[in-house]
């Protein structure tokens, strides 16, 4: 009866070791294939943000200090063609 015992034992060691396998191959596979799905996501993210770029200005917004600035520059540079004008 021990013998039987021992080599349920060893049998039940083995298919557990089998399934820790089979597991571990599982894992790897889908992460194989969630790692293949990301890199062709972001090709395509890629491929769109190229694709509808838009020439129509600047694609921010710009503050409200550098709004400031730029109105100061072009009073500065009308002042300048004013005062070169006369």
């Amino acid at each position: 009866m021990n013998f039987f015992k021992i080599i349920l034992a060893l049998a039940l060691a083995f298919l557990a070791v089998l399934g820790a396998f089979a597991l571990f191959g599982l894992l790897v596979w889908v992460v194989k294939y969630l790692l293949i799905f990301a890199v062709v996501a972001l090709v395509g993210v890629g491929a769109y943000k190229l694709m509808s770029k838009s020439d129509d200005g600047p694609m921010y917004e710009l503050t409200s200090a550098e709004r400031e600035m730029q109105n100061a520059e072009r009073m500065l540079a009308e002042l300048r063609r004013k005062q070169l004008t006369k």
